[in-house]
């Protein structure tokens, strides 16, 4: 073994060992134990397994081709190839997804957006990911830390694009679903990587299986990842204590797969995750999340044609976050003058427990019918600490407890006589948010401590849909499909509240559930001999309780009123921040997607969406000085085009070649339009040599040409405005990053 392989080993027991001991003693106890009781049964069966698959697919089992909707599906091969490093940037490159172009570990954990056909900003996230069918989005913040998963652990990604599996899913699936399912341990299997690459950065992991029968597999992962980063401030706005944002990841997952009979598969997963930021911006500030997930889940086949099939998870996650204040307050236009302070010091912890059960069958004409429920609970609890320059100046704890139950059911009936298939989903989902509280001590002035119960709320939402798809001859397919989603606020949108400054961000939990009604039709083209697709599909969605992030009210006289019972003194407010229900909004545009075996070691692909995202009402009122968000505005975050391009060449049997591209024009940050991000034609290149049958050099560039834009643009005073704000801080989009590396696998 390498040296290399050696460390990364020696650090993958560090980690181990340095995981808190009680989780990981119930943990990987758990699975161990369930291990020697599998090896056990093992010498009572003698038939050869042959169940392979797990349902944990984006489809519930369903195969992603044959449903009515535009579907991706890229192989583990596909993924390996692709020129970038971390999956939220692989996530990027696949047609009409959108997520920021800075890496994951360069963002607060709460500005981590994400979308699919405009559905998914960092203050209104309503795109379902998912890790073998497992939700993968923050339970609190709802957005999503990529870096809880390593490319070199991906078996496939599946995208459904559209709110088509919502009745499968329910909460969240409005913009769809990614699943991201993760590779088996196969036996005798192991490998390891090392990569080097920009910014000091290093890459390393192990991985491999423990031991494997013909009736239980056992493998452990490991993966770390470090980097210096980059200064994301442009210079000439840039203080002197403004730093690149460095960040370590470690992750390390425990599976077991056990196969008792033929009919059957069921798997035990322990993964744990740290992420840390050690400055952000500032020097003072960091942010640190930890996440520990056990699950559990599996399939029988009851007959040739059903099965049930089951899975359960439970997820502890804790997120640490400091945050700077700057006195004087920090203006880009004398930016050496501030000198920063920690402002804010927050511990959010909340955990997350669920599962479902569904029966699946073929019933006659009409095929995979499944039905079933699911459950989930989310329990949070937000400790926010607020500074002055000198003394501490409030503590507020929020909590609560939202319950999710659905009830499902979906099969697809197919005619004898004419080629068409009609797929009807039927869901309702049940919401309820209880035992909410608000309360802490205002330290400013005379201390005063507060304890405010927050109102419970519910909702019950019907959610069906219907699916069409036409096979009008063996090249081509017309699919058509109608369908009502549904998606709860999150939980930091009830219920956080925190200063900043002269600044408050108070709760709302009277917030109404998002519920959107789409449509959606295109046709799937292809080659008699399969090697070149074109889909075109044209969407249209009215969502109505839009939620967004909303000024209510911007001078102290004006805020006043709103700080009755809070404890802040009348005057010491200027600005009050809430999540509101801001009106109706529409989503329409349309998506071409293409792919091209041009020969027989050469695949191109392409995609193109135009996403048109606009308030149709707005709802909720203002002070005439903070106008509320504007309708016939593109909502913020979300570029009115995308366009996707790649190529993959197989040069030689040794040698493979990649290349990405992603473009993009200028977008408003905001729906109020007052922070313009600038627009960027962006190209990766990647490599692979494999130098024999157990080592591979593989490398990258991203950002070719070291494009240099604003991933975050200037502020400006007013909608649409001229005159520059001096309080925005830009920040500039991933440099040119290289990094070159090898793998073994033995």
């Amino acid at each position: 073994m390498s040296k290399s392989t050696t460390l990364a080993a020696r650090r993958a027991f560090a980690y181990l060992a340095s995981i808190r001991l009680a989780r990981f003693t119930v943990c990987t106890g758990a699975s161990l134990a369930l291990t020697t009781i599998l090896l056990s049964s093992t010498s009572q069966a003698e038939e050869a397994p042959t169940v392979s698959v797990i349902t944990v697919t984006a489809g519930r089992g369903s195969s992603l081709e044959d449903m009515p909707v535009s579907t991706t599906v890229l192989s583990r091969e596909e993924v390996q190839s692709m020129p970038e490093t971390s999956v939220d940037q692989i996530i990027n490159h696949i047609p009409g997804i959108f997520a920021p172009t800075i890496p994951s570990v360069q963002l607060h954990p709460t500005g981590q957006a994400f979308n699919i056909r405009g559905f998914g900003t960092t203050t209104n996230i309503n795109t379902l990911v998912m890790v073998d069918g497992i939700p993968f989005n923050d339970p609190y913040f709802r957005t999503v830390n990529w870096s809880r998963i390593s490319k070199n652990s991906i078996d496939s990604i599946e995208v459904i694009r559209g709110a088509g599996a919502t009745s499968l899913w329910g909460n969240m699936a409005m913009g769809g679903v990614v699943n991201i399912v993760t590779a088996e341990p196969q036996p005798g299997a192991a490998s390891a990587y090392f990569s080097v690459g920009s910014y000091a950065s290093l890459n390393e992991g192990v991985s491999g299986t423990l031991f494997a029968t013909d009736k239980i597999k056992m493998g452990l992962t490991f993966d770390r990842a470090t980097t210096n980063g980059y200064n994301q401030t442009p210079s000439e706005y840039r203080n002197p204590y403004m730093t690149a944002t460095s960040s370590v990841v470690n992750n390390l997952g425990l599976s077991t797969y056990f196969t008792p009979t033929p009919d059957s598969k069921y798997y035990l997963k322990f993964n744990a995750n740290q992420t840390q930021e050690n400055t952000a911006t500032w020097d003072v500030a960091s942010n640190k999340w930890n996440s520990y997930t056990l699950s559990a889940g599996g399939s029988t086949q009851l007959t040739d044609r059903s099965s049930i099939n089951v899975n359960a998870w439970y997820t502890s996650q804790q997120m640490d976050t400091t945050n700077a204040g700057q006195t004087p307050a920090f203006n880009i236009f004398t930016p050496n003058n501030s000198v920063p302070y920690a402002s804010q010091i927050e511990t959010a912890k909340y955990n997350s427990l669920g599962g479902s059960v569904f029966y699946q069958t073929d019933i006659g004409q009409i095929k995979d019918l499944k039905v079933g429920v699911d459950a989930r609970r989310i329990s949070s609890n937000d400790d926010v600490n607020q500074y002055s320059v000198t003394t501490q100046t409030a503590n507020i704890l929020s909590t609560g407890v939202n319950n999710f139950q659905g009830l499902f059911a979906q099969g697809t009936y197919q005619f004898d006589k004419i080629p068409l298939d009609v797929t009807l989903g039927l869901r309702e989902d049940f919401w309820q948010a209880t035992n909410a509280s608000l309360g802490g001590t205002i330290m400013t002035g005379v201390s005063s401590a507060f304890n405010v119960p927050l109102a419970n709320n519910n909702y019950a939402s019907f959610d069906p849909s219907l699916g069409l798809k036409l096979h009008v001859t063996d090249s081509m397919d017309i699919r058509a499909a109608v369908y009502r989603s549904f998606a709860a606020p999150g939980m930091n949108q009830m219920y956080r509240s925190f200063l900043s400054g002269a600044s408050l961000t108070t709760a709302n939990p009277l917030l109404t559930p998002q519920t959107n009604f789409g449509q959606e039709i295109g046709f799937d083209l292809w080659t008699r001999a399969k090697d070149a697709k074109l889909s075109v599909t044209a969407f249209n969605n009215q969502m109505s309780n839009f939620i967004d992030y909303a000024t209510i009210c911007g001078t102290a006289p004006t805020c006043n009123p709103l700080l009755s019972g809070t404890g802040l003194a009348p005057g010491s407010i200027s600005s009050v921040k809430q999540y509101v229900n801001a009106g109706s909004a529409t989503f329409r545009g349309f998506e071409i997607l293409g792919q091209i075996q041009a020969t027989k070691t050469l695949q191109l692909t392409g995609g193109f969406t135009r996403t048109q995202a606009f308030l149709t009402s707005s709802s909720y009122t203002t002070p005439v000085d903070t106008p509320p968000d504007p309708t016939d505005a593109q909502i913020g975050q979300v570029p009115p085009w995308l366009l996707n391009l790649g190529a993959a060449w197989q040069a030689t049997p040794e040698l493979s070649l990649s290349v990405q591209a992603k473009s993009f024009p200028d977008f408003w940050n905001n729906t109020g339009h007052t922070q313009l991000n600038e627009g960027a034609t962006l190209f990766d290149l990647g490599f692979a040599y494999q130098l024999n049958k157990t080592v591979k050099i593989y490398g990258a560039v991203q950002n070719v040409f070291n494009t240099n834009y604003l991933a975050q643009g200037m502020t400006y005073t007013t909608f649409q405005g001229n005159t520059v704000s001096n309080s925005g801080v830009p920040t500039l989009g991933m440099p040119r990053w290289f990094t070159l590396g090898v793998q073994a696998t033995f």
